[in-house]
């Protein structure tokens, strides 16, 4: 008999309760004097790092080491081209024709540029990679990044050296012959 009672005080509970709830979710005929509730907002999502502390510190001081010998690289060079510049003003105030060795040098001066540019945003680069929800798919802008960094340090230094062999091999602008004609006596 127990078990009777219960199931009709439950069955009584879903009756009520279901008529409660259709009469929440009736429209009222009259404008209510009573404001509706503030619903609280969620704050937005935000993405927590994956990577552990350790393994962040890491990968920061892993990049830290690449771009300061990136940028030690790209001042070496950068102070190879000012040297080779000067040397190459001089060789041809003193006659001698270094046109192709002087283009070279523009070519290894624009890859240098490229390099710096390309350090200039590294760091942000590897912040964005390090504190990543998805460091995944940050690591290929990163990776991509170094790699054309180096090649583009690379390309200078093979231009550098191009340069120098354009600059050794270069021969002496000929002077302009002007011609003197003397005028010959004969003696008859």
């Amino acid at each position: 008999m127990n078990r009777y009672v219960l199931l009709a005080v439950i069955f009584c509970t879903i009756i009520i309760s279901g008529s409660f709830v259709s009469a929440q979710t009736t429209t009222p005929t009259s404008t209510p004097d009573i404001l509706p509730a503030v619903v609280p907002t969620k704050p937005p999502f935000t993405a927590e790092p994956t990577l552990q502390k350790i393994a962040q510190t890491r990968l920061l001081n892993l990049a830290a080491n690449m771009s300061n010998r990136m940028d030690s690289a790209v001042s070496r060079l950068q102070n190879v081209v000012d040297r080779l510049n000067s040397r190459l003003g001089k060789m041809t105030s003193a006659g001698i024709g270094v046109e192709s060795a002087k283009s070279e040098l523009v070519i290894a001066q624009s890859k240098l540029d490229e390099a710096k540019r390309n350090l200039t945003n590294i760091d942000t680069e590897v912040n964005a990679f390090v504190g990543s929800a998805t460091p995944r798919e940050n690591w290929e802008n990163l990776k991509n990044t170094y790699l054309g960094t180096g090649a583009a340090i690379v390309a200078a230094h093979q231009s550098i050296l191009a340069t120098i062999n354009l600059a050794q091999t270069a021969s002496t602008v000929p002077e302009p012959t002007i011609s003197t004609t003397t005028a010959s006596t004969t003696n008859n």
